[in-house]
C-alpha cells in the first residue's frame, strides 16, 4: 500500500465524483498503480484544515532525517531522536512557546506551525549544504514556496534540486543591447538554478518552466543584490 496525498477541488455528492489535486510525483505513482491494476480501490483520509496533513509531517521527519545524516551540528546529533528534540526546543525558543507545547502530531499540532518549523529546517539544511533526500518544490504547501526561492538565491543552491554550483537566472525581459552590469536589478524577478535546470528553462521557455515546477520566482532585492554582486543603481 502506498500513500498518496491531494486536495479536494470539486465535490460533486449527486455523481459521486471527486476531483484531486495532487503533486506530480504523487500522480505519476498513481498512473503507475492504475496502468496495472484498473480495479485499483483508493482510501480516502479527511483531516481537519488546521491540523498538520501526513504530507507535512512526512517532510518534515525526513528533513530531520537528512540533518541528522549529515551530522552537520552539535552533540544533539546522536540520534535522530534528539536532533527531534534539538529542533523542537530551538522551535519553542526563538517562537515564545513552553518546552513542550511544540508538536507535529495531529492532536496537538497545527498546520501554521508546522510550515514555519519546515521552513526553520530547510534553512538549516541550505545554510549548511546538506544535501536532502526529497524536494521541497514537491512538499511544500504553494504559499511556503516564495520561502524555499528566497533561500536558494540568498546561499546560491538550485531552487529545484537544491545542487551547488549554481546562478542567478532572470526571469524578465532586461533588453536586448542592454549591460547587465550596469543596470538596475532591483525588482526584476530571478530564481536559482543549476547548469542542468539552466538549460532546462531556456529549452521549456520561461512560462512553462515556472508552471511545472510551481514557481513564481523572487523580486531581488538590497540583499539578494549583495549577495550576487549585482548592480542597484540607475
Amino acid at each position: 500500500m502506498t500513500e498518496l496525498f491531494g486536495q479536494v477541488n470539486k465535490l460533486d455528492p449527486n455523481k459521486g465524483l471527486v476531483t484531486l489535486q495532487m503533486s506530480d510525483d504523487d500522480l505519476r505513482t498513481l498512473q503507475k498503480y492504475h496502468a496495472t491494476n484498473r480495479q485499483q480501490v483508493l482510501s480516502v483520509v479527511a483531516s481537519d484544515d488546521n491540523e498538520p496533513t501526513p504530507k507535512q509531517r512526512r517532510f518534515a521527519f525526513a528533513l530531520l532525517n537528512d540533518i541528522w545524516l549529515s551530522q552537520v551540528g552539535g552533540a544533539w546529533l546522536e540520534t535522530v531522536e534528539s536532533t527531534r528534540r534539538h529542533f523542537y526546543g530551538m522551535y519553542e525558543y526563538y517562537h515564545g512557546l513552553d518546552f513542550g507545547e511544540f508538536s507535529l502530531s495531529a492532536v496537538k499540532g497545527n498546520k501554521s506551525d508546522t510550515n514555519e518549523f519546515i521552513n526553520m529546517l530547510l534553512d538549516y539544511a541550505v545554510l549548511h549544504n546538506i544535501g536532502l533526500s526529497v524536494k521541497p518544490l514537491n512538499e511544500l504547501e504553494p504559499k511556503e514556496i516564495a520561502h524555499w526561492e528566497y533561500q536558494c538565491l540568498m546561499n546560491k543552491c538550485c531552487v529545484i534540486c537544491g545542487k551547488r554550483p549554481s546562478d542567478l537566472h532572470h526571469l524578465d525581459t532586461i533588453g536586448q543591447g542592454v549591460d547587465r552590469r550596469k543596470t538596475n536589478h532591483l525588482k526584476h524577478r530571478a530564481v536559482q538554478l543549476c547548469r542542468i535546470h539552466h538549460q532546462e528553462a531556456h529549452s521549456l521557455g520561461i512560462g512553462t518552466f515556472l508552471q511545472k515546477h510551481h514557481l513564481t520566482g523572487i523580486k531581488i532585492d538590497e540583499r539578494i543584490a549583495e549577495v550576487h554582486r549585482l548592480n542597484t543603481g540607475d
